[in-house]
């Protein structure tokens, strides 16, 4: 089963080195940097486990399981008590799991899920590190996406000095399991060295970066000093102007929106979909299951129209 939180808090770790690098889809690189330093304070960030997580959990070790028989790895180790500490850099990380390999060469085979970056062929020899994702996204061509895993799996190959390592992604809404092998890369040693020296400098010092959105600028200055007024230069009111300008063109755009819907709406009257040109127009029904009783009463299955007309090209 899944070991919990083996990392330290404040340091740059496998699982966070994506959004350190500013390439995760869920984070930016001061976003993650404030939970390290608030960590860094005594904050705990940990997030509570879930069902899903739970389950998700349950499968990882499943598949690394099967996925390491059917290509020969023995010696599996899923459960390792203590995350690992990088020899040189301050990085760390946990794994989910790792496998010993004798001497086996691997080819792309798409067939078999067998992916390997970068190179033709690679060779396999004693242990290397597994690390496992689940998605219910679409496979996106033959590499990797960096941050969904790749770059977990290649901080975690240098932290235990490791010679190889597979990502693990399992598609479930395609039901496919796909193998993206990795040989250590000295390349990479040096690109992590520098991330997490200057990581772990910016926790240090609480020096954030440059701000990607108005959510970066408000974690950067949380702490209001309410006696004291700022005094902008003037130049700045250009800026407020534009402000209410696109405020005012959202209402505007929303109703000229709106008074279009009801145009198509009018015109399609009760039909469910229309034609225009090579464009479908579909304002169907979202039909609701019945639901057995409970705190509220029971509901009969029931239909109400759409409020919004979805198109279609290709019609």
């Amino acid at each position: 089963m899944a070991e919990g939180k083996l990392t330290t808090d404040w340091v740059l770790s496998g699982s966070t080195a994506a959004a350190a690098k500013g390439i995760s889809p869920y984070k930016t690189k001061n976003g993650q940097l404030n939970e390290h330093i608030q960590a860094k304070h005594g904050k705990d960030i940990s997030i509570p486990t879930n069902f899903a997580m739970e389950l998700g959990n349950w499968f990882e070790e499943h598949i690394i399981k099967f996925a390491c028989e059917r290509i020969g790895l023995a010696e599996i180790v899923l459960e390792f008590g203590k995350g690992f500490k990088h020899p040189f850099y301050p990085v760390e990380c946990s794994l989910d799991g790792t496998a010993v390999a004798k001497d086996l060469t691997f080819t792309p085979d798409h067939s078999k899920g067998i992916y390997i970056p970068d190179r033709e062929e690679i060779t396999l020899d004693g242990m290397g590190v597994i690390e496992c994702k689940l998605t219910k996204d679409y496979p996106k061509g033959e590499e990797p996406e960096e941050w969904r895993g790749w770059l977990q799996l290649k901080t975690q190959v240098e932290c235990v000095e490791a010679k190889w390592g597979i990502l693990l992604v399992f598609h479930h809404i395609t039901n496919e399991l796909r193998y993206y092998f990795y040989e250590r890369d000295p390349a990479f040693a040096e690109e992590l060295r520098e991330l997490a020296e200057d990581w772990q400098h910016r926790v240090q010092t609480e020096t954030y970066f440059d701000p990607e959105n108005s959510n970066d600028a408000w974690l950067m200055h949380q702490e209001p000093v309410a006696e004291e007024i700022a005094v902008l230069d003037q130049k700045y009111l250009n800026v407020i102007a534009q402000i209410e300008n696109l405020d005012e063109n959202i209402k505007l755009s929303t109703k000229a929106k709106d008074e279009l819907m009801t145009t198509l709406m009018m015109e399609m009257g009760n039909h469910e979909k229309a034609i225009c040109g090579d464009v479908v127009l579909d304002w169907g029904c979202i039909n609701y299951k019945a639901q057995p009783e409970k705190v509220v009463p029971a509901k009969e299955a029931y239909s109400v129209r759409k409020k919004t007309i979805r198109f279609k090209k290709g019609g």
